[in-house]
């Protein structure tokens, strides 16, 4: 979930969720310098899943530079010569990440290492994906208001290796109190599937002092499946 602060509290707290069914790269600026833990799940129509847990701090109680580790799990699956893959797996993912904020807006770019362990069926359907596989993540991400009541926010990850890509855009409204609104547009993939998601979001609802909650709903395709609903929840707390 993208929470969005006014710039005066220093770096902005922002979570970034790359967990497009296979793969995971998350990252997030520093909550003014403290640690920040996020976590999430979310759905498919025809039985998709995925689920993360992380933590990401200053990096040596930096301001310019982060750090983060998170695991994820996850089950997605696609359509290849008319037959429905499916995959099962686990990852974990370290990184660094080097961050900038400005007045009104933000930007990071963060690599580190990642490694996934996938259970593909039928067998051999796709030797690809299946198996263990370490992979390089290269991630972006940045935000910028515009006034005090509209806000754009976009991430883009890609993951050498895999060669797998993650990438959100999303278009938000302040509705009430630190809660915006708005829509998301996803495209996520790889050499053997490609997926585009768009829907509604509703962010950055305060739920006691350290609490940050969020949910999105929204309309899925992927390569050789009909389109199909998806949604979920995010959670952070900052300390």
């Amino acid at each position: 979930m993208t929470q969005i602060t006014p710039i005066s509290r220093a770096m902005h707290c922002g979570r970034t969720i790359a967990i497009a069914a296979f793969a995971l790269s998350i990252s997030a600026p520093a909550l003014a310098g403290r640690p920040l833990v996020f976590a999430g799940a979310s759905f498919g129509e025809h039985g998709e899943r995925g689920e993360y847990l992380g933590i990401t701090a200053p990096f040596f109680s930096s301001h310019y530079f982060t750090q983060r580790l998170a695991i994820s799990d996850y089950y997605y699956q696609y359509g290849a010569n008319g037959t429905t893959v499916r995959v099962r797996g686990e990852a974990v993912e370290a990184a660094l990440g080097a961050q900038t904020a400005w007045q009104g807006g933000w930007v990071e770019a963060s690599s580190g290492v990642r490694y996934r362990e996938n259970r593909v069926t039928p067998s051999g359907a796709n030797a690809h994906a299946d198996g263990g596989q370490f992979g390089l993540p290269l991630g972006l991400q940045g935000e910028q208001r515009f006034g005090q009541d509209w806000a754009a926010n976009g991430i883009v990850f890609y993951a050498i290796g895999p060669a797998s890509y993650w990438g959100r855009a999303r278009f938000l409204h302040r509705t009430f109190g630190d809660a915006w609104a708005g829509v998301e547009v996803i495209k996520h993939g790889d050499p053997d599937y490609r997926a585009t998601q768009g829907g509604l979001v509703l962010t950055g609802i305060k739920v006691g002092e350290t609490f940050t909650l969020g949910f999105f709903a929204g309309v899925k395709k992927t390569s050789g499946q009909p389109r199909s609903f998806y949604g979920g929840a995010e959670l952070t707390k900052g300390f």
